[in-house]
């Protein structure tokens, strides 16, 4: 009987820290919780050539606040590349991300 106590109190010991050990702490955010907005991204990857407003055009970047660019092509774009823009696919790292920033682009037309 006493094995069978001491097995049980070892069950439930070692339940409560395996429980224990996969409770998440709250103060500390979880990185796939906080996904970067296209604006972000955009500040981030796009702006130092096109500006935060889209109408920079530093190393003959486009004017994105009067392209006539569907999103389709936008996201072609950066995909994979035009001219001096390299490819962004490996930089923004997903589809959601390179449609974050698509969408944010076409909000800078006039």
């Amino acid at each position: 009987m006493a094995i069978s106590s001491k097995f049980g109190w070892g069950l439930v010991l070692t339940t409560s820290l395996l429980l224990a050990c996969n409770e998440s702490d709250p103060s500390v955010e979880s990185s796939s919780s906080s996904v970067p907005s296209g604006e972000e991204l955009y500040a981030l990857h796009c702006a130092s050539c096109h500006g935060e407003s889209g109408d920079l055009g530093v190393s003959g970047a486009k004017n994105l606040k009067t392209t006539a660019l569907s999103i389709s092509e936008i996201k072609h774009i950066i995909k994979t590349g035009k001219n001096a823009m390299p490819s962004f696919r490996g930089v923004l790292g997903s589809d959601s991300h390179i449609d974050s920033v698509s969408r944010y682009v076409t909000t800078l037309h006039k």
